[in-house]
């Protein structure tokens, strides 16, 4: 499952919209998760828990930043070996 929530089309300049068409963090979102770890766990014979889907799911905001800040660095590098 996709947990990451950087796009690199977005604008940087408009909070709003990123939150807007991020579906990472919309309700609906979380809901299809629920419905993908239910599934998963179908799929591997193991019981689905509130507990489990928690486990799941939990980042701290310091792992999604370091997910973030790694993707942003390798798509500055990308640019400098373009523009070269």
């Amino acid at each position: 499952m996709e947990t990451n929530r950087f796009k690199s089309s977005q604008d940087f300049s408009n909070i709003q919209k990123n939150i807007e068409n991020n579906p990472g963090y919309h309700t609906e979102s979380y809901s299809q998760q629920v419905k993908d770890y239910i599934s998963d766990m179908k799929i591997r014979n193991q019981e689905a828990t509130k507990e489990g889907f928690m486990n799941h799911t939990r980042k701290t905001a310091r792992e999604i930043w370091e997910e973030i800040e790694e993707l942003a660095l390798d798509a500055w590098d990308r640019h400098e070996h373009e523009d070269q």
